[in-house]
């Protein structure tokens, strides 16, 4: 039984930087996330599903503002984590997509991609850190532990599809 991975989705309107942040990101999580660039809004409203766990989305998208987009995409699926990148320093973008439910908001620049990587990273591994974090666990016992969750979640939808 292959495992389907969780999909991270990309909305930035210059294709350049569309790529490099994607070839970034592929080299860093292709193990766990599909990594896909879409290249305008409807595109991405129409990719978001249960699997969508990440959407990386640029702020100022041809007159369209990102803050407005993160509540679009929480109506969508709650679940889905959204990280805004913005070339404007200005405190209330951040607010206003912090309030909006984005996760995060990283200004470009030569940070920019260590602050994405450690986002995402601390994103995927959630169920690790709030066992080391609030039950005070070795990380590799919660490791262990999060896996046979996670396994045993697998097998009881299995045996349940099965019958």
């Amino acid at each position: 039984m292959q495992t389907q991975n969780q999909n991270l989705f990309l909305l930035e309107d210059d294709p350049w930087s569309s790529n490099r942040i994607v070839n970034f990101l592929e080299k860093r999580f292709s193990n766990s996330l599909t990594i896909s660039a879409v290249i305008n809004r409807e595109t991405l409203l129409n990719k978001i599903d249960a699997n969508t766990a990440i959407v990386i989305l640029d702020y100022d998208l041809k007159g369209e503002k990102a803050d407005l987009l993160v509540l679009e995409i929480k109506k969508i699926n709650s679940n889905t984590e959204v990280i805004i990148l913005s070339s404007d320093e200005d405190i209330g973008i951040a607010i206003d997509a912090l309030r909006n439910g984005a996760k995060s908001v990283i200004i470009k620049g030569e940070q920019s991609k260590r602050e994405l990587f450690l986002v995402i990273y601390k994103i995927l591994n959630y169920p690790v850190r709030i066992l080391v974090e609030r039950f005070g666990i070795n990380k590799i016992l919660a490791i262990f532990i999060a896996y046979f969750i996670i396994i045993g979640i697998v097998v009881f939808i299995g045996m349940n599809l099965l019958a």
